[in-house]
């Protein structure tokens, strides 16, 4: 992510032009989250940083990406995965041995990131009228004070998730799901969807 429009390293042909890099450089542009690993420079771009700072729930671009490259096709359904609810965006300044990105740029970052579940606010109503055509997926308690550092407390994550999953409102959307995935029904374009005034 570059500021705060993404970019797409793609490995397919597109209309839209972008950085050519090495499979190595997108996956350090992809994981470059500050306080965790230092963004990186492709080519003479400004450097990147990881697309969750501003786009932590890509389900948007993803739509985009869809209708540039399929518009005419129908959509079947878009699922959305999430990581856990948070309680606060929050980006923590460096300390001295992890002077990754300068206090400007990480003020700039607290500034533009917002919670994911703002952009899941909107593919709700873009998908209003298609009940059973977007899908989110996500752990509502209990992840909260999981920080992505405590890699050692992934049996907490595993627990939350599970009891997530058994529950009876999230069974029967996961039984929709499945539905949908093997008996596709095709209702709008992904042309059309977009030209839908929910936003």
């Amino acid at each position: 992510m570059n500021a705060n429009i993404p970019t797409l390293f793609r490995t397919y042909e597109s209309h839209e032009t972008h950085s050519a890099c090495k499979i190595w450089e997108a996956a350090r542009a992809t994981s470059a989250a500050p306080t965790f690993f230092k963004r990186i420079e492709i080519g003479r771009a400004q450097p990147f940083i990881d697309g969750g700072i501003g786009r932590n729930n890509p389900s948007r671009v993803i739509l985009d990406e869809a209708n540039s490259l399929f518009g005419a096709r129908h959509i079947g359904c878009l699922v959305s995965v999430g990581t856990g609810q948070v309680e606060t965006t929050a980006i923590r300044r460096p300390g001295i041995f992890q002077q990754i990105v300068p206090k400007d740029v990480v003020d700039t970052l607290k500034a533009i990131a917002t919670d994911c579940e703002d952009t899941h606010e909107s593919m709700l109503r873009l998908f209003a009228k298609l009940p059973t055509t977007y899908f989110r997926l996500n752990v509502e308690q209990g992840m909260q004070s999981i920080e992505p550092s405590k890699w050692e407390r992934l049996s907490n994550v595993e627990a939350h998730t599970t009891q997530y999953l058994r529950r009876k409102e999230v069974e029967e959307k996961l039984v929709i799901l499945g539905n949908v995935i093997r008996v596709p029904r095709a209702q709008l374009t992904i042309e059309q969807l977009g030209e839908q005034e929910y936003f």
